[in-house]
């Protein structure tokens, strides 16, 4: 169980909690934007910046995490970032914090992976980075085959022929 600071724990007591974000991204000069004001976490001062995150979430079929990050973009910097040193394959993580002054134990990662396409859009001031995990899979339960040597002897034995229907089903051993 995890225990909350008491900044924390004030700002999801409130009627209306709206998460904050902690955006890194590893450029050549790692990038590091709050999504609050600026704010010292972990080591590094984190600017404020116009961020909107969607669709962060898990496709378990895939074994994949998706989504997509918005940054404001009105001063060109984010975008001449994009544009000069790419995006593709850039790694970027996201923490999700709740108030204004995190404790150290507060932001809690959502996403760790990489940058997979942008849309830089100058009418309306942003970049919108598509977000894709990198190596990730997904585990299913039970994690172990389950068989004769687990405890398991139910399955009929290698040769056996039912019949069902008019059809005749002769039972062979896996051979994968």
């Amino acid at each position: 169980m995890r225990t909350l600071t008491s900044a924390a724990t004030t700002a999801v007591a409130g009627p209306v909690t709206l998460p904050g974000y902690f955006i890194e991204i590893l450029f050549d000069t790692p990038q590091h934007w709050s999504s609050r004001e600026t704010i010292v976490w972990g080591g590094n001062t984190w600017l404020t910046w116009d961020i909107k995150i969607t669709g962060l979430g898990t496709d378990a079929a895939q074994s994949s995490a998706r989504g997509s990050l918005q940054l404001g973009n009105t001063d060109y910097s984010v975008g001449s970032l994009v544009l000069n040193q790419g995006i593709v394959d850039r790694p970027i993580s996201v923490w999700k914090f709740y108030g204004s002054s995190p404790g150290p134990t507060d932001p809690v990662a959502v996403f760790s992976g990489v940058g997979a396409d942008f849309v830089l859009d100058p009418t309306q001031g942003q970049v919108t980075i598509g977000l894709q995990q990198a190596g990730g899979r997904s585990q299913f339960s039970p994690r172990r085959y389950i068989t004769a040597e687990q405890g398991f002897s139910y399955l009929p034995a290698s040769g056996t022929i039912i019949n069902w229907n008019n059809e005749i089903f002769i039972l062979e051993a896996n051979r994968g």
